[in-house]
């Protein structure tokens, strides 16, 4: 029988070699290194993480919210560092979602979804 998480492990080892991995690795540890940036950063993922979990829970966030959340992705726009991160990580998504969809596969094809 096949250990498919021995698999699991041996793709994420495989994903830190890739170049979308290295090049937000990078990204990230510029960041790190901007103070200014950081804290920014730091504020965004505050402010979205209760945005989230105002949707985890069911209900709108307020608008106060998404107006502290919006100010401080304007913020963001200042720093070609956070620019290039968030554009790593947008090619690192992608590379996630041609993953997940491989991985998925078999399953669509049960329910005739080729």
């Amino acid at each position: 029988m096949i250990n498919i998480y021995d698999n699991v492990n041996a793709v994420a080892d495989n994903l830190r070699e890739t170049a979308q991995y290295k090049t937000l690795r990078d990204a990230i540890a510029t960041v790190d290194g901007e103070p200014e940036a950081k804290e920014v950063f730091s504020r965004f993922q505050h402010a979205q993480g209760q945005i989230n979990q105002a949707v985890q829970a069911g209900s709108e966030p307020d608008e106060s919210q998404v107006a502290e959340w919006q100010q401080i992705a304007n913020e963001m726009e200042k720093f070609d560092s956070l620019k290039q991160m968030l554009a790593a990580e947008k090619g690192l998504n992608q590379l996630l979602m041609e993953i997940n969809n491989i991985i998925t596969k078999p399953i669509a094809e049960l329910y005739g979804q080729n």
